[in-house]
């Protein structure tokens, strides 16, 4: 069971796995607490050990790369005696596809969302012409949007620990107050 040192551990990692232990030592003790080199190794072991940490990957800086549409597909699903079968397809096709990003169950207005990569408007397009075939006999609605983000892809907020959210919460809260007191000085 992870402690909330393994957390921010796993958080620091995320954000560069490639960083020596004195630079995961002075995170930490950004949120209180004080271990030395060794112990943070030993920790980092022992989520290797237990494949909690399963690989090391690289981030890429989409500013610098080709950037790729992203497409968001949206599917409302018809009511089928063979939904649950075809959804199970669904989903071997969803994780077996090296262009989507996520793809599961949503609640709400619609059953399914899939994120998807595409090299091109083309690609992307004869991707969801695919779809629709593959999955038209329980599609009801269908909807797509390509989408341009403002702010790239963030593996950290996938380990992101409640300490860190109330911190970084904590200081863009100061910052808005200060701002506004200054506003209030012109």
């Amino acid at each position: 069971m992870l402690d909330a040192i393994d957390e921010i551990i796993l958080s620091a990692l995320c954000k560069n796995s490639k960083q020596d232990l004195n630079e995961t030592r002075e995170y930490l003790k950004g949120y209180g607490y004080n271990l030395n080199p060794d112990e943070i190794d030993t920790r980092i072991k022992t989520l290797e050990d237990e494949k909690v940490i399963s690989a090391y990957t690289i981030s890429i800086d989409t500013n610098k790369v080709k950037l790729n549409i992203i497409r968001v597909v949206l599917v409302t699903f018809r009511s089928s005696q063979h939904l649950t079968t075809r959804i199970r397809v669904l989903e071997k096709f969803s994780g077996d596809a090296p262009f989507v990003l996520f793809s599961g169950r949503i609640r709400g207005g619609y059953d399914w969302v899939t994120i998807l990569l595409a090299s091109s408007t083309e690609n992307a397009d004869e991707e969801s012409d695919m779809y629709r075939n593959l999955f038209g006999d329980i599609i009801q609605s269908f909807e797509v949007y390509d989408f341009y983000p403002t702010k790239g892809p963030n593996s950290n907020a996938f380990s992101y620990t409640s300490k860190e959210y109330t911190k970084f919460l904590g200081e863009w809260f100061q910052q808005a107050k200060n701002n506004e007191i200054n506003r209030e000085k012109i």
